[in-house]
């Protein structure tokens, strides 16, 4: 152990004396960190700017139009790019395009024919079109590069999928023709309407039944009638036609006179009702009251003129009524006259109380009962007034419109004595109407019975069906929900992605296998520069070669240590990747680059330059076999094989477990595996060094012997 010391510090002292040393030494330590940081940071986070890779399209799209339903799946696509960043999309036309890929401006394109739209709706032809997206992939440029674009058209593939399957859904539910209409602002659904529309057909039926029967009674009456114009009956009745027509015309005139004289009468009563009222509220004016004693005579003449009024203004009032009730229809003119002459008598019957209250003991003051007189005068007068611009001329139409039905009613019989001939004809036609009417409504009724029984199964049927889940389908092809439900049909499965271990960025996730290759390079890069045997040997006294070998294999740790630290801070605090555990990557680093430096120096000390010739063929195998890029069950079965023995493998493993992560014991049992790797080179270093002593020797002084190497 002393004489592996004095190596040790021989070696310390020589570097640290020469200042040409101290910069190699330097050089040695810092250069295998800048090839981790420069590579992590190239690759930190290249798919957040694939926004700057030019991509082509061409959309030459002009639409279609089918059913009323316009289409154009190209000016969608365009919108749908436009809107996404994730790639300089160009649009140009096809040969700019195409010269474009060609002279490796764009690193692809992507084409839409003129028919695409029309193609896509050949599906509900006969001639059915599968609509192509034409694809330009210029691999030449980069490799990488065309991976991303692939995937950028599938995902306009998957765009494109999910419009076509919501435009067959539209085309759908236009062939179809389906208009689920809801009667109801909360939405009563298809099923429940239909069932309100059956059944209001059923009371349609119902009512046309109801009709039936009455014309039912009606031909029964009619055949009735029949039955009873006889000739006998005929010939009494139309012998008593002229008289019937004589008494008419008698009525009619009579009719005429009377309500002329009615009319007349009421404007005339009126209009002396009115003035008797006023006269007698001026008698009541008149009356001195200088004493505190009452005219009596004056207030005995006013009752009197006042209960004469009323008692007119009743024989109006029902000779009004006794007019109004015997018209056909009722007319409002006399209603309001009737109303208004009710309210004046009311109010002259309390008058006529309080004058009579004044001829007993005096108690209302002479003059409220003049005034409230005069006021019915007036009230009496409008009425008047009233009745001769509105009331008496409808009443005189109207009386005349019956009049002369009753005068037409004489024509009329008069006619029947002349159609004698006609009306024996009539009895016969009558009686051959009667039997086939009877029995058309025979048929009629039975057919409406079945209508019913129809009604009642379809009724049941749709009962079942609105719990159909087919239906359900159905009615959502021909609802108003055609966009969502386009859009599950592409896609019926959403998929939520939960991050297990999270890895912020890219380059976070690449460190691992940068790091470690790194400091595999650096052990490399050693071996290349500082020399495995001692020189001047005889300084030291004697050395033995395991003293020879641990002795100068002191000086390759340290600077591996310096090196695995350089990178790893860099890493960490530089870079500043994520890691959830700092301190254990920093160890990983550290046991990664003595393992690899002893493995390494026990090679080259073994072999010379054959074993520096392993260690960057052990480099270059472990590129691929370690896992570090791609996932290792997806590289050549020769990778897969040996994957489990590298010691890529276990530091990239452990280094993850510091960045993503920690599972159970999984850090400590890579480390572990790592150690394996310190036997291997202890029997390279040690046993194997001690074989090949001088066959290495000699392969060393043939090379030499070229004077090239």
């Amino acid at each position: 152990m002393k004489t592996i010391g004095k190596i040790f510090k021989r070696d310390l002292k020589k570097l640290f004396t020469n200042s040409m040393a101290i910069i190699l030494a330097v050089g040695v330590a810092v250069l295998p960190s800048l090839y981790a940081w420069f590579n992590i940071y190239a690759n930190w986070d290249p798919y957040s700017s694939t926004g700057n890779m030019q991509v082509a399209v061409v959309i030459d799209d002009k639409g279609y139009t089918y059913k009323d339903i316009s289409i154009n799946v190209g000016e969608e696509i365009r919108k749908n790019l436009m809107a996404n960043d994730l790639i300089d999309w160009q649009f140009v036309s096809r040969e700019e395009a195409v010269e474009g890929i060609k002279s490796g401006k764009y690193y692809a394109g992507i084409e839409i024919a003129a028919d695409f739209s029309e193609s896509l709706t050949s599906i509900i032809t006969s001639e059915f079109v599968q609509p192509q997206i034409t694809y330009y992939a210029n691999e030449k440029k980069n490799a990488i590069a065309t991976k991303i674009t692939d995937k950028v058209v599938q995902t306009v593939q998957t765009e494109v999928n999910e419009s076509f399957v919501t435009t067959v859904v539209d085309l759908l539910n236009g062939v179809l023709g389906t208009a689920v209409e809801v009667a109801d602002e909360h939405g009563a659904e298809l099923f429940a309407d239909l069932q309100e529309k059956i059944a209001s057909a059923k009371e349609n039926i119902g009512a046309l039944t109801a009709a039936l029967a009455s014309f039912e009674k009606v031909m029964d009456a009619a055949q009735a009638l029949n039955g009873s114009l006889d000739t006998d009956n005929l010939t009494a009745l139309l012998q008593n036609t002229d008289t019937l027509v004589q008494n008419t015309e008698s009525t009619v005139e009579l009719a005429q006179a009377s309500v002329d004289s009615v009319t007349s009468s009421v404007d005339t009563v009126l209009l002396s009702a009115a003035q008797s009222l006023s006269d007698a509220a001026a008698a009541l004016e008149s009356v001195q009251d200088a004493a505190g004693e009452k005219n009596t005579a004056a207030l005995e003449k006013a009752l009197s003129v006042c209960k004469s009024v009323q008692a007119n203004l009743q024989i109006v009032i029902d000779a009004l009524e006794n007019v109004h009730n015997n018209l056909p229809d009722s007319l409002p003119a006399v209603t309001d006259i009737l109303s208004r002459l009710n309210a004046a008598n009311a109010r002259l019957q309390t008058t006529i109380r309080d004058i009579e209250g004044l001829l007993q003991s005096g108690r209302n003051p002479v003059s409220e009962s003049a005034k409230e007189l005069r006021s019915i005068s007036a009230s009496v007068k409008g009425i008047s007034d009233t009745y001769k611009s509105d009331v008496k001329p409808v009443l005189r139409n109207e009386v005349g419109s019956l009049l002369a039905v009753m005068s037409n009613l004489s024509v009329l019989l008069g006619d029947v004595n002349d159609d004698m001939p006609a009306l024996r004809n009539l009895s016969s036609a009558l009686e051959d109407a009667v039997g086939a009417g009877g029995s058309m409504l025979s048929a009629l009724h039975t057919l409406l019975d079945g209508c019913c029984t129809q009604l009642d199964s379809l009724s049941a049927k749709l009962s079942g069906l609105s719990d159909s889940e087919m239906v359900n389908a159905v009615l959502n092809f021909t609802g108003s929900n055609s966009d969502e439900l386009g859009e599950f049909i592409a896609c019926p499965v959403a998929v939520q992605t939960e991050k297990v271990y999270a890895i912020d960025n890219y380059g976070s996730a690449m460190a691992p296998f940068y790091t470690t290759l790194a400091i595999w390079v650096g052990a490399i890069v050693l071996v290349a520069i500082l020399k495995t045997d001692v020189k001047n040997k005889k300084e030291l006294g004697g050395v033995k070669p395991y003293q020879e070998y641990f002795g100068r294999l002191l000086i390759f740790l340290l600077f591996s240590l310096v090196q695995s630290l350089i990178i790893c801070l860099g890493d960490l605090y530089f870079l500043k990747i994520q890691c959830y555990h700092p301190a254990k990557f920093i160890f990983a680093g550290c046991v990664a680059g003595l393992v690899f430096s002893f493995f390494i120096y026990s090679l080259v000390a073994a072999f010379g330059d054959i074993g520096k010739a392993v260690a960057v063929i052990l480099l270059v195998v472990q590129l691929g076999g370690s896992g570090g890029t791609f996932p290792i069950d997806v590289t050549p079965s020769f990778f897969q094989k040996i994957h489990p023995y590298l010691p890529f493998s276990f530091v990239i493993d452990a280094m993850r477990e510091c960045v993503c992560g920690v599972y159970g014991n999984h850090y400590w049992l890579e480390l572990l595996k790592l150690c394996a790797y310190i036997l291997i080179g202890l029997v390279i270093g040690t046993g194997v060094r001690a074989l090949m002593r001088k066959p290495i020797r000699f392969f060393s002084k043939r090379i030499e012997d070229t004077g090239l190497l």
